[in-house]
């Protein structure tokens, strides 16, 4: 009888502690939550800036839509989705999971250009045969198929083959500087602090990468694709070309943009 007694005392004991701990789970969530809204006002007092990222995004989706018959086109509608997902990160102070995000919308921009000449190799991404290959996409030698080699150049638009070298340093640099959030190299954690609160440093650097990204995109998009376009959808990616890449005179021929003296 003492036996059970005690046994159904220990069971209510680790019931009511099961229930303490479950309150505790829910107050740690809402400590959270309450950092990261503090967090986020702090943030949208940079809505100009923010605004820019969901405008590319709109340019991006309009990129899918002119390409939309291309079946690796699909590839830019979920790089427009990381990209949101990666500014919902950055603006709530999760600074490190924002550069990820970064990084992979960078990648799937980037493969969806790639897979235009590869369709073999898109076919097999898309059943899950195939991973994204980093330094296939940045790839320079003549003899090979990079988004930014002078053999790319030469295919698609020959009057931009001294601009690619520039955009291929630029996209390695960047690819480079958001890797160093995605493994965790030491450094990223001195900045990078557990708490969740307003990184000011983090946050201007996210900026600047992002800002990096939308010319790499645009460029490799324009390279790839531009002279192919119909006039009709030249138009419709007109004001995001000139904001973009309108300062290569080549581009500004084509989409009708005023040339410089």
């Amino acid at each position: 009888m003492l036996e059970r007694l005690a046994y159904k005392e220990q069971i209510t004991a680790e019931h009511e502690n099961a229930i303490a701990k479950k309150m505790d789970l829910h107050q740690y969530y809402k400590d959270i939550f309450e950092s990261s809204s503090i967090t986020m006002n702090e943030s949208l007092k940079r809505d100009n800036e923010l605004a820019k990222i969901h405008s590319f995004v709109d340019d991006l989706l309009t990129w899918y839509d002119v390409l939309k018959p291309r079946g690796e086109a699909v590839i830019l509608k979920y790089a427009a989705s990381e990209l949101q997902l990666s500014a919902l990160s950055v603006v709530s102070g999760l600074y490190r999971q924002s550069f990820t995000s970064l990084r992979l919308a960078l990648e799937l921009s980037l493969s969806a250009i790639f897979f235009s000449t590869n369709e073999l190799d898109f076919r097999e991404w898309e059943k899950g045969q195939r991973d994204i290959y980093w330094h296939q996409l940045v790839d320079t030698d003549d003899t090979d198929q990079g988004v930014f080699s002078r053999r790319w150049a030469r295919g698609f638009f020959p009057e931009l083959e001294d601009s690619v070298k520039v955009y291929n340093k630029l996209a390695k640099d960047t690819y480079r500087n958001l890797s160093e959030f995605v493994h965790g190299n030491a450094f990223t954690w001195e900045v990078n602090k557990s708490n969740i609160v307003f990184n000011e440093q983090l946050f201007n650097q996210w900026l600047n990468n992002f800002s990096n990204l939308s010319k790499i995109i645009s460029f490799a998009l324009s390279l790839r694709f531009l002279k192919k376009l119909e006039s009709s959808s030249i138009n419709r990616l007109e004001a995001h070309l000139l904001e973009f890449v309108g300062h290569i005179a080549e581009i500004r021929k084509i989409i009708g943009g005023a040339m410089e003296e």
